[in-house]
């Protein structure tokens, strides 16, 4: 995103403002799965009972189907998944590997679509449900003519896959499938003057850029579409899903080192977001050239280049570890981010769902609730709202 390099001649500190909130979710309530799938995906089919779903897409020719197989049926679900794909009389090949201290599947099939002997090929994944015990097999696919311009798509489908809260802040079984976990490296920093030593996940950059710059491939069909805003919400939500657990460390380390250990008090809490916000707002100025132009957060945290919405995210994965509700703020009109954080001290505010958030710009040295006079169009922000 390209940062404005205007001067922050005046600014606007008392404003309350609204915007749109997070769009809605396909969920299974009562066997605990959601999927954040990608915008224009729609249900076509299901059956009354709750366990079988098929979904297609508005402009995409990508199909996704669910099987729920209760709990017992299988003793593993790669078997659930076996069962699925020989229904299909579909060939493949099914991996298994442990996510989150959990035994799942990932699959690669193809299979003939019987009345027109149409060749299909895709991915798919088999879990057990927290919830219910129950096995789940998503199978996401497309004609086998157009599989690899639609790989990426698919890929970012399956790995949109919630089984329990927790999941939202853990990077998805297929990231973590490319991405298994490994050591952790040391890094050192100074905030306020303090040093800090911490570690970061090996591969924190290599599995960021994976879902960033798959992510990306997938926004960039939305450009001109009238669900474009979700795409881009979409985006910044998956990325701050991979990033959040993998800066478990760096928080606690930075909370200690700068003496932040009681943070359950507000004040403590907002001393924190300014000795955070001064830190970053130093960080040298450097757009990602890759397509994507999002520099991933395990490189921004080393000041490694950055620029307003890399910039502001990392704060939102920060502050959320400190219990600060957070929100992200982004423009096309302003190419610009900005950062906001359920705190109740004065400043500029944008209300979303109830909440109003402070917002902080992280590329001029002001403190938080100050930001520039020309971005106080309202009407030219767009929230996300971090899961």
């Amino acid at each position: 995103m390209k940062l404005s390099k205007k001067i922050f001649a005046a600014f606007l500190s008392l404003a309350i403002f609204c915007a749109a909130s997070r769009a809605e979710l396909f969920s299974g309530s009562h066997y605990g799965w959601t999927l954040d799938l990608p915008e224009g995906f729609f249900l076509s089919d299901a059956t009354d009972d709750g366990l079988s779903y098929f979904f297609e897409h508005d402009f995409m020719k990508v199909r996704l189907a669910i099987k729920i197989f209760p709990s017992g049926k299988f003793q593993r679900n790669d078997l659930a998944m076996e069962d699925a794909l020989n229904k299909l009389n579909a060939d493949g090949e099914i991996d298994g590997f442990l996510w989150r201290e959990r035994q799942v599947s990932v699959a690669n099939f193809s299979f003939q679509i019987p009345r027109n002997q149409t060749a299909q090929s895709g991915w798919g994944i088999s879990a057990s449900l927290p919830k219910s015990g129950a096995d789940i097999v998503v199978l996401c696919y497309a004609d086998s003519k157009n599989s690899n311009d639609v790989q990426q798509f698919i890929i970012s489908a399956l790995d949109s896959i919630v089984l329990e809260d927790d999941d939202w802040r853990k990077p998805g079984i297929i990231t973590s499938y490319a991405f298994p976990d490994q050591q952790k490296k040391d890094i050192a920093f100074k905030i306020d003057g303090k040093d800090i030593f911490t570690k970061i996940p090996s591969d924190a950059s290599d599995s960021a850029n994976f879902v960033i710059e798959r992510e990306f491939s997938v926004l960039t069909l939305y450009a001109a579409r009238k669900n474009w805003k979700e795409a881009w919400q979409r985006y910044y939500r998956l990325i701050f899903r991979e990033a959040y657990s993998r800066f478990d460390d760096a928080a606690k380390d930075i909370r200690n080192a700068l003496g932040a250990s009681a943070l359950n008090a507000k004040q403590s809490k907002f001393e924190m977001l300014k000795k955070l916000l001064a830190w970053v707002q130093d960080f040298q100025y450097n757009r990602n050239q890759n397509s994507s132009d999002f520099n991933d957060l395990a490189s921004v945290l080393q000041d490694k280049g950055s620029d307003c919405d890399s910039r502001s995210l990392l704060l939102c994965v920060l502050m959320e570890h400190y219990g600060v509700k957070s929100e992200l703020f982004i423009s096309m009109e302003y190419s610009h981010a900005l950062c906001g954080f359920d705190l109740a001290e004065k400043g500029a505010k944008i209300n979303v769902d109830g909440t109003n958030y402070l917002l902080c710009e992280t590329t001029a040295h002001v403190e938080p609730g100050l930001v520039a006079q020309e971005h106080s169009d309202t009407s030219k922000w767009i929230s996300v709202d971090l899961p």
